[in-house]
């Protein structure tokens, strides 16, 4: 029973002695919070209840149902207590499980010990899942809840990014290379700003790898998701220009109060830094923390 119930042997003996009390209330009318000590030979199996060995086939048809119902609840309570502490200790993880259910467009993933709920706000747009398939997660938050705790999952949050490459790149593991910021749009791009804490380790080049291998690895986890690599600056101005690149910046104006930056491009550069639908420069935004007008000297003429 311990085993099919995922629970262990001395807390299941402690639900049995929980359900055995509540029968033999019953059984004596006495008060519920009443004290009444139950032992349990382990061996040979036999009961004492307040100090008397008791038959369990003389508890009347009420008592066994007490018993039955006290037995259950304890156990789920068990359960429950086992399955949260067993999660609560992996949130900010990377866990896999295996789609076991939909409900409209949330899925629902099977991580073997417990159920959890990847919801639709946390998918990647676009990605068709189907019941039985393998899928990894990154693990945001376990609640306690009046049932099962709830497990949330996600392959949308920015830390699902950091998480992938964390497994692709050894020096972030090691902590030679770290991950200041995300800007993400799931399904599309992130912008990912990375510090090496080693002048000899390029955090770019190491986090590409050999012939784009790291990255590629991250972007097919992502279903397509295109991973541009920012070098990390104190500065402001630095990290706004690196997250604009390949486009070169001329100028930059920052106003700091407000939070705002007016850049500068090549007037041959000006798509290129704004990117497909403003996507390159709204990451940009995202990544730095401030509202960004990007120009050209023929625009500023005019």
């Amino acid at each position: 029973m311990a085993k099919e119930k995922g629970v262990p042997r001395e807390d299941l003996y402690d639900a049995i002695r929980q359900g055995l009390a509540a029968a033999y209330r019953e059984e004596h009318h006495s008060d519920p919070d009443s004290e009444v000590e139950v032992e349990i030979d382990q061996h040979s199996g036999d009961i004492s209840i307040n100090g008397e060995r008791i038959e369990l086939a003389k508890f009347g048809r009420i008592a066994t149902k007490k018993a039955e119902e006290a037995i259950r609840q304890a156990i789920t309570r068990t359960r429950r207590d086992i399955v949260y502490d067993l999660y609560i200790n992996r949130v900010g993880e990377i866990i896999s499980g295996s789609i076991h259910r939909f409900e409209g467009k949330d899925v629902w993933v099977n991580l073997g010990e417990a159920e959890a709920i990847l919801p639709n706000s946390e998918r990647i747009p676009g990605e068709r899942y189907h019941a039985g398939d393998r899928l990894r997660t990154y693990l945001v938050s376990v609640e306690r809840t009046q049932g099962d705790p709830r497990i949330l999952l996600s392959r949308a949050h920015p830390e699902f990014v950091h998480q992938l490459l964390r497994l692709e790149v050894p020096e972030i593991e090691e902590g030679t290379l770290v991950v200041r910021r995300i800007a993400r749009e799931p399904g599309r791009r992130s912008k990912v700003a990375i510090e090496s804490l080693d002048p000899n380790v390029d955090p770019v080049g190491t986090c590409v790898g050999a012939g784009g291998a790291r990255v590629r690895v991250v972007t097919r986890e992502l279903s397509g998701e295109k991973i541009d690599l920012v070098r990390w600056s104190d500065s402001v101005e630095q990290l706004l220009k690196n997250g604009l690149e390949p486009a070169s910046v001329i100028s930059v104006e920052l106003n700091e109060k407000n939070h705002k930056a007016k850049v500068i491009v090549p007037d041959d550069e000006l798509s290129l830094a704004i990117g497909k639908g403003g996507q390159n420069v709204r990451l940009t935004a995202k990544l730095v923390g401030y509202d960004i007008e990007v120009t050209s000297p023929s625009e500023e003429a005019s």
